[in-house]
């Protein structure tokens, strides 16, 4: 898993003529910081708007809205179908669970249609919102909570507690962990996303790192630099959040 990664940052160092005779290459070059400058003055665009900062801005502002709003969304949704129990609630999750079966890609044309019937085309929403909706983080979050012993369910009715109280007071602190591994998980889908962005903006604007990779020039220096930058971030994320995967694996294994 480490190897590409270690073959792109070496390939980084080298210079374009090098990457186009020889192939990427595992050795350093000694165009490092040349590539690396190269990338950071890019400016592209009809008026020369597409820069890295602007892409690492809206790649950021992409990343963090289908995080949050997909863990929350997944968090509400696994919490109505396990303590609310109403009819039907397994086959609606059941339903849900079975969207992972299509991709995103096989339903691009009628996402694109609903996405422009709203007015959303070449916005931050209409980019964030269809990926919002993740099955995977409502099956993490239900299977969290049907471990959770019913006596904390009792406990806040005594209390008084409602349904948003118990979810405040209770559930969300000890969800914290798992919210933070699905935070994860939802950010670099988010962050990697390249043809619903493709597809859904026009304006240069809006490009983010990951659609700015192919400016650069497919196979040069620069590139391998450019697509390094991609990385960084996800790759600090994971660092610091890299605890709360293993807390969660932790509390699973410490309640069940």
């Amino acid at each position: 898993m480490i190897a590409p990664i270690a073959l792109m940052f070496f390939s980084s160092t080298q210079g374009t003529d090098s990457l186009r005779t020889n192939g990427m290459q595992m050795k350093f070059g000694s165009y490092l910081v040349e590539n690396y400058q190269s990338v950071l003055s890019f400016e592209s665009g009809f008026s020369d708007q597409v820069t890295p900062l602007a892409m690492l801005i809206n790649s950021t502002v992409v990343a963090i809205g289908v995080a949050v709003l997909t863990t929350l969304l997944s968090f509400f949704t696994a919490y109505s179908i396990v303590y609310f129990r109403f009819r039907l609630a397994s086959t609606l999750f059941w339903l849900v669970l079975i969207t992972l079966l299509f991709p995103l890609e096989s339903r691009f044309l009628p996402t694109f249609q609903i996405t422009s019937n709203l007015g959303l085309i070449n916005t931050h929403i209409g980019i964030i919102l269809p990926v919002l909706a993740a099955a995977l983080g409502t099956f993490f979050f239900r299977q969290f909570f049907l471990i959770l012993p019913e006596e904390l369910l009792e406990a806040a009715q005594l209390d008084g507690a409602g349904p948003l109280k118990f979810a405040w007071d209770i559930l969300i602190p000890l969800s914290f962990a798992r919210a933070g591994a699905i935070f994860v998980v939802a950010f670099m889908i988010g962050w990697n996303q390249y043809l619903w962005p493709l597809m859904i903006s026009t304006d240069d604007t809006l490009y983010t790192l990951v659609r700015g990779i192919r400016l650069i020039g497919q196979g040069s220096g620069p590139a391998m630099a450019f697509a390094m930058l991609t990385i960084v971030p996800p790759f600090i994320l994971v660092l610091i959040f890299q605890r709360w995967f293993v807390s969660a694996l932790s509390v699973e294994n410490k309640l069940s």
